[in-house]
């Protein structure tokens, strides 16, 4: 028997919650997405058939929230009473206002976090917690949001970290060691982040042994982006290899690195993530270096499978590039080794059997 969900999506154009939608059409639901698309941007071909409620710009957040609100509004009777689904805590308190249906809410990033506004930033704070404890249930991809929310409910959560796609093509290791005279350390996704800037102009200026990699595309306006750009035309060291195909591409990358690079920023925004390269680096027996003072630098020094550093300071940057040696790299790849490949795939069957019981 099919059953019914509504999507409404702050994005479009996002991976991640296209990949969702898709679960769920795995899992034999009758889906209905609206959402919005990012202005200049066009949507990738999808199995199913969006609704645009309109465009909106990456950081005028102030003009989304009126256009929102009123489009959210106009579809609300479409959705009056359907399970639905709220891709963030923007697209969540518009929805609660305009729709009366039991909904699913995902938390991906703790954005109000950002917002340098006591005032507003604890307003967020609090809506978000009352959005989780109405919901059906909220689906959380790091396991530090459930230290971040530790005063709610345990039960109202579902962890599903943001793992390697079932799609990715069969990967066998090919065994690595570290060539001191030409480390390849490679960057894969949305290129941005002060973090990431420093760590490439450190071995930009003084690094000739490194090789920086970047896979992806630059973060269109960020102004870091914009710097890492610049520092990749003038430098011969750096070396920038344009879109990829996620997850067909992924094993020809991993065997051109040495070391995965995901050094974001500790801010309160990411401290409690964990992106989805964790799992890709162990999943391809890749050392990951991270920051230090956030959830996933945690658990990177827990399981031994990285290097945890302050990826703010760029002489703590060369520092740790000179300390690298071949035998403290092979263990962090035996760390990564003593993991089962099938432990990093994205496999949400269980969540879905607790659906079938809400």
């Amino acid at each position: 028997m099919k059953k019914d969900i509504v999507f409404i999506l702050s994005s479009l154009n996002d991976s991640h919650f296209r990949k969702r939608v898709e679960e769920f059409l795995d899992n034999g639901y009758q889906v209905k997405v609206f959402g919005f698309k990012r202005k200049g941007q066009s949507l990738p071909k999808t199995r199913f058939t969006p609704t645009i409620l309109g465009e909106i710009e990456n950081r005028n957040f102030s003009s989304r929230i009126f256009l929102f609100n009123r489009r959210i509004k106009e579809i609300s009777n479409e959705c009056n009473g359907k399970l639905c689904f709220y891709s963030s805590l923007d697209i969540a308190i518009f929805a609660r206002l305009h729709i009366k249906s039991p909904y699913i809410y995902e938390v991906c990033d703790l954005t109000e976090l950002t917002i340098g506004n006591s005032l507003i930033r604890n307003f967020l704070s609090a809506t978000s917690a009352k959005i989780i404890k109405d919901s059906q249930k909220t689906i959380i991809t790091s396991e530090g949001f459930l230290e971040y929310f530790k005063n709610l409910p345990r039960e109202k959560f579902y962890l599903i970290p943001n793992k390697v796609s079932l799609e990715i093509p069969k990967y066998e290791y090919k065994n690595k060691s570290l060539n001191s005279n030409k480390i390849k350390i490679g960057f894969v996704g949305n290129i941005r982040f002060e973090s990431i800037y420093h760590f490439v102009k450190a071995c930009a200026d003084n690094c000739s042994n490194v090789e920086i990699h970047l896979f992806g595309i630059y973060s269109d306006g960020d102004n870091w982006a914009s710097l890492i750009c610049d520092l990749e035309h003038n430098h011969d060291n750096i070396f920038y290899h344009g879109r990829f195909s996620n997850p067909k591409d992924l094993p020809v990358i991993y065997d051109m690195i040495d070391l995965l690079l995901c050094t974001y920023p500790p801010t309160l925004g990411v401290k409690y993530a964990e992106p989805n390269k964790l799992y890709e680096a162990i999943y391809f027996r890749c050392p990951i270096i991270v920051s230090e003072k956030v959830f996933l630098g945690e658990k990177v020094k827990k399981l031994n499978i990285g290097y945890v550093i302050d990826a703010m300071d760029e002489n703590k940057i060369k520092t740790f590039l000179s300390s690298l040696n071949s035998s403290d790299y092979q263990s962090k790849i035996e760390a990564c080794k003593a993991i089962p490949q099938e432990d990093c795939l994205n496999n949400n069957q269980e969540f879905f059997k607790q659906l079938e019981i809400l």
